[in-house]
């Protein structure tokens, strides 16, 4: 009875200590879009790209909506205070003859910088089509909105990618919108951070500003696409050529059903961590009663070692965390990126 429990732990110390030392394989992204370091200064790019279903930056894939891709402009800029944060932008056009009628500004983290960027200030607000933050925290978060865009401003207080896919239509011919509607995603993880802007040209409506039944396409739009946008975050879509999302327009009528959260409610980043914390404790405390019984060949012996352990760990855990925050140095947020234009509520809307 001892010999096999002593080869089950033995076994258990291998299995342990193999997966420590065993390197993790590193994705290769399919297309990795990087610009010259520290070259911030807007010049025309050749726009020779072209992309369907999916693009990957700098590791993480971005879901493309239906139809053809044209990368018009890349660049790297910094951001925040504290230190360098190398921020990638990335801009593509879709063209209807000579006509942009939709684009994205794809910005995220180089791979060896810093991806402290924290919320967008947008995801708070609550004079938009659509905001909602799902998760905040310092290093892990995900938010969208929706939002009307005034692309009539200054090239100087617009993305270094975006100005020079304006340079290059220019010299093309393309006629860019002066305004957009826009559906906005921000995603973070202690490593990586992205957000992207999925840009629409949409008809006036009689204030104006786009008609309700364009705004209600783009918020389900907005609220059905998060879900594709937060796995390619994770290198979760795959690299075929088939088409990342559908068409915006299409949404209103096959969303028209689905009750849209109010704008500003945020998820509780508290609840959220302690319902994982019940459920991880819960199923660690029945693994390590069945191992203590399998051990000791007494279930009184088994139990009362895994609720010994289980409150030590807890408590271990919780001290830990304490002395950790104490001494960790308060990440530098990055805050706001520089868009394609003002992003605001729109004519009819305050």
């Amino acid at each position: 009875m001892r010999n096999w429990r002593t080869a089950l732990g033995l076994v258990a110390v291998v299995t342990v200590l193999l997966a420590m030392i065993m390197p993790v394989p590193a994705q290769d992204p399919a297309v990795r879009i990087v610009a010259p370091a520290h070259d911030a200064t807007p010049k025309p790019a050749p726009a020779i790209d072209l992309f369907r279903g999916v693009i990957a930056v700098e590791g993480k894939e971005v879901p493309l909506p239906v139809g053809e891709w044209r990368l018009a402009g890349r660049a790297v800029s910094a951001a925040g205070e504290g230190g360098p944060r190398n921020v990638v932008s990335v801009a593509l056009v879709r063209l209807h003859d000579l006509a942009v009628d939709a684009a994205i500004l794809i910005q995220t983290n180089r791979l060896d910088s810093d991806a402290a960027w924290g919320k967008a200030t947008a995801c708070d607000r609550t004079d938009l089509y659509f905001a909602r933050v799902r998760y905040a925290s310092d290093h892990d978060g995900s938010c969208a909105y929706a939002a009307y865009v005034d692309a009539e401003v200054g090239r100087h207080g617009t993305d270094a990618a975006w100005q020079q896919a304006l340079l290059h239509g220019a010299g093309n011919g393309w006629r860019f919108p002066s305004n957009w509607i826009e559906a906005a995603y921000r995603i973070t993880d202690p490593r990586d951070a992205m957000q992207v802007r999925y840009l629409f040209d949409a008809p006036a409506g009689a204030d104006g500003g786009p008609p309700r039944p364009a705004v209600r396409s783009l918020v389900t739009w907005t609220e059905a696409s998060w879900y594709a946008v937060g796995s390619g975050f994770r290198n979760r879509l795959g690299t075929d050529d088939g088409d990342g999302l559908p068409d915006w327009r299409q949404a209103g009528a096959a969303g028209a059903a689905v009750a849209l959260p109010q704008a500003g409610v945020e998820q509780s980043r508290v609840e959220h961590l302690g319902a994982k914390t019940v459920t991880y404790r819960i199923f660690g405390t029945m693994t390590d009663l069945s191992v203590n019984y399998l051990w000791l060949g007494s279930l009184p012996s088994a139990g009362g070692l895994a609720v010994v352990g289980a409150v030590a760990s807890s408590a271990l855990y919780f001290v830990h965390e304490l002395v950790w925050t104490r001494f960790e140095r308060p990440p530098t947020l990055v805050g706001d990126l520089p868009g394609v234009g003002v992003e605001g509520p729109g004519p009819g809307r305050s």
